[in-house]
């Protein structure tokens, strides 16, 4: 769930809804859609729609954590974190990726036994209607967060997003390999589930990466680029002495340090780097949750 500033609303008042309830669709979501595969997959008979039910499952707990995470994110700064609390939404990702490489161990070994022991079981149709209802539901959760994740840039709704749509790929994988299967092609079955579980090992490999740089405060290049032209056109600064940026969850953290001639005083340097610090956010405002533009009194005189 997120919680839109008063700026965010007057923007986006159409996504009010969607961001508020992101966290609770997922959930429910994925419960239903773990639910119906479960019984789909018994009944019909089909380890690689159980393999997917198993994928909805992992679902359903890392929504909980998402959701947890979103509430925790949108805490304001406080004396002990006074740069708030969006860094737990990396934390969320990186549990998300954790859990589903679980889940690739888990679907991989079954798929390979049964494979190594001989497959004897044929699915029904039970178990094509239930992945094609997986397919569209997933589909629909993926696109209703990714809009808000990139909407508001919360690394969490985007990880949760693409985690539908894995679950996407892999509905029609389990799906192709079902089908095969009910033509008497039975051992395609676990080779679904197989395939299944290597697409849900490669979307958590990114999910890790992307979290890892965020928890390391990995700097924002695109930004610096922004930040660098705007301070360029500024006549009183002979250059950038020190230029630091990071994410923070949805937003980026700019500390600026501006090379001013020593000659001026101490508010003249101060109009500088609150000019500065204004044209920036003319540029870059809906992306920066703090900047910092301080003068520093080192002038290379020729």
């Amino acid at each position: 769930m997120l919680k839109m500033n008063s700026k965010n609303r007057e923007k986006y008042p159409e996504c009010y809804w969607c961001a508020e309830n992101v966290g609770r669709i997922a959930f429910w979501g994925n419960v239903g859609l773990f639910v119906l595969k479960m019984l789909c997959g018994i009944e019909g008979n089909s380890k690689a729609l159980l393999a997917d039910a198993v994928h909805s499952g992992v679902d359903v707990l890392t929504a909980t954590v998402v959701l947890l995470c979103l509430h925790v994110s949108n805490s304001p700064a406080d004396s002990e974190h006074p740069y708030g609390h969006g860094n737990i939404e990396y934390i969320a990702s990186l549990f998300i990726g954790i859990s589903l490489f679980g889940v690739v161990a888990l679907i991989l070994y079954e798929g390979i036994s049964d494979i190594m022991n001989g497959v004897t079981h044929q699915p029904t149709l039970i178990a094509l209607l239930g992945l094609i209802i997986s397919i569209v539901g997933n589909e629909l959760m993926f696109r209703q967060s990714l809009c808000c994740g990139e909407r508001f840039r919360s690394p969490a709704m985007i990880a949760n997003a693409w985690e539908n749509r894995a679950d996407v790929l892999s509905s029609i994988a389990a799906l192709v390999g079902v089908g095969f299967a009910m033509a008497g092609f039975l051992f395609m079955d676990s080779v679904g589930a197989i395939i299944v579980a290597i697409l849900i090992g490669k979307s958590a490999y990114e999910m890790l990466q992307d979290a890892w740089d965020g928890i390391l405060d990995h700097s924002e290049e695109s930004i610096e680029k922004i930040v660098c032209k705007e301070v360029s056109k500024d006549k009183d600064v002979y250059k950038i002495a020190s230029l630091q940026t990071r994410k923070i969850g949805p937003n980026i953290s700019i500390d600026l340090k501006l090379a001013v001639s020593p000659d001026l005083t101490l508010q003249k340097g101060h109009e500088i780097s609150a000019r500065v610090k204004e044209a920036l956010l003319a540029v870059i405002d809906d992306r920066v949750g703090i900047i910092n533009v301080y003068p520093t009194g080192f002038y290379e005189k020729g």
